[in-house]
This record gives C-alpha cells, sequence and structure tokens, in this order.
C-alpha cells in the first residue's frame, strides 16, 4: 500500500509540475521501492484509468476528465513521446489543418509525419498514425502551445503540400479540396512558392489548380510564377487514375482525370 501511496504522490507531483508522462525506471530510482512492487501500483492505477501505458517503459497520466476516452489528447503527450523515442515530428496533413482551423470530420486517427518509420501507436479511443518523409525538412513547421508544453504542427502552407503528398491518408480529391476551401483563408500566398520549390514540382501544379478551382485564384500567383519558370509535361490531377483523352487544363499543366466538389 506505501509503494501505491508514493506513487499517487509522485505522479500529482508531476502533473502540478505540468508533465504528463513517466518513465517507470525514473519512478523506481526516485521512490526507491522495488520493481516489482512498482509495477503492482501502477496496474492498480491503469485499472482505474488513472495511467496509461505508451511505450517503452513510458506511462501517461490521465486527468479525471479523460479517464473515459483511456488517453489524454495526443498534441499533449507527442512532443515528450517523440523526443524520449529520438525522432522529428509535426503533426500534419487533416490534423494540423484542424489546428489551422479547417476541419469537417472528427476523425478517429491523429496524423503525424516523422523523419524514421515507427509503428501507430492507439491511444484509448484513437490512433496516431505516423507516416515516414524522405522530405521531412522540405515542410516548414510551427510551434502550438498546449496545456502541457509545445508541439509542432506543419504551417498552413506546408500543410497544404502534405495534403497532395499524402492524398490518399487525406481522404483522397474531393475532402482535400473541402479542407482546402477553408485552408485557403490562412495561407500566406507569397510562402507557397518557398516550400513549392523543395519538393517535386507535380505538387505545386496540383494545388495550384485546386486553389484556383476553388476560388484561392489571388493565393496562386506567386506559385504559378515559379511553375512557370520550369519545364513542364501534363501531369494527371489524379495520379492512380488513368489521364487519357481527358480535358486539360493549360495553366498548371494538368490533366483533369477527375471531378472534384467540394463540400463547401
Amino acid at each position: 500500500m506505501k509503494s501505491y501511496s508514493y506513487l499517487m504522490d509522485y505522479i500529482e507531483g508531476l502533473r502540478k509540475q505540468g508533465k504528463y508522462l513517466f518513465l517507470k525506471k525514473e519512478a523506481a530510482q526516485t521512490l526507491g521501492i522495488s520493481d516489482n512492487a512498482l509495477q503492482n501500483s501502477i496496474w492498480r492505477l491503469s485499472k482505474k484509468g488513472k495511467v496509461a501505458y505508451l511505450k517503452k517503459g513510458l506511462y501517461q497520466i490521465i486527468p479525471v476528465e479523460y479517464e473515459s476516452a483511456g488517453s489524454l489528447p495526443p498534441e499533449w503527450i507527442l512532443h515528450d513521446l517523440m523526443s524520449h523515442l529520438g525522432i522529428s515530428y509535426y503533426i500534419a496533413l487533416l490534423s494540423a489543418a484542424a489546428f489551422h482551423g479547417a476541419a469537417h470530420q472528427a476523425p478517429q486517427i491523429f496524423q503525424v509525419i516523422c523523419n524514421k518509420q515507427i509503428p501507430d501507436l492507439n491511444l484509448g479511443l484513437l490512433k496516431i498514425c505516423f507516416y515516414e518523409s524522405k522530405e521531412f525538412d522540405a515542410i516548414p513547421t510551427q510551434d502550438l502551445k498546449t496545456p502541457a508544453g509545445y508541439v509542432k504542427v506543419s504551417t498552413p502552407e506546408g500543410t497544404a503540400f502534405d495534403l497532395m503528398r499524402y492524398l490518399h491518408q487525406s481522404g483522397h480529391l474531393n475532402h482535400v479540396a473541402t479542407i482546402l476551401s477553408e485552408l485557403g483563408d490562412v495561407i500566406d500566398s507569397e510562402k507557397l512558392p518557398i516550400v513549392g520549390q523543395r519538393l517535386s514540382l507535380r505538387y505545386s501544379q496540383r494545388l495550384g489548380y485546386l486553389l484556383d478551382l476553388l476560388g484561392h485564384e489571388l493565393l496562386t500567383a506567386p506559385l504559378h510564377q515559379l511553375v512557370s519558370s520550369k519545364s513542364l509535361r501534363y501531369i494527371p490531377l489524379r495520379p492512380d487514375s488513368p489521364a487519357q483523352n481527358t480535358e486539360k487544363n493549360e495553366k498548371w499543366y494538368i490533366l483533369i482525370n477527375e471531378k472534384v466538389e467540394s463540400d463547401i
């Protein structure tokens, strides 16, 4: 019973410091109790929904208001988790778009791009999906404040390009168009070509075409300046579908092989 009380005091102390993760090894050293006694205490707390296992001896501390979910919000713990794993990351795609005010569903996944391949992680009712990117450093990020500190999120411009790079994971063209309809309101047009020049030209072509289609023509002038300075070839709007005998968009050199309809 003493070890249980010690652990309760320990995690309450961490919470008062704004910390929501703890290492089993560090807890054992700090409390001076046996591994077996500590494991029993952790098991009792996990049964009550007050702590939850993450990975590699790492646990999260769950306040009462999140006990029913079985986990803290992922943005509260992501930075410390990835620091523990030694992996660079940023919140991306639909999850990043939601932080920028462009969200139309409550997805059951939380999307993260990182510089190494790691397994997905289940957090209570939610799943963190990790995607490795060979062009990780091409996408600009910004710091987002959370109750547990700061977390990395792709900028609106970086998010727009990632939606093009990961069309399948983003719900394909119609859903991406819906997200871009609102994301366009916070995109800085001058920053689009800065990101675009770091990536394959095809992403700038598709993004420019979609933004024009959605009524954001004022945003695309700097991006089109980048595209038009290159040697272009026609590419399909939807890369995984046939594009023979389709209408052509001459501004962006796009083969329009799918009709795009935004939900907005």
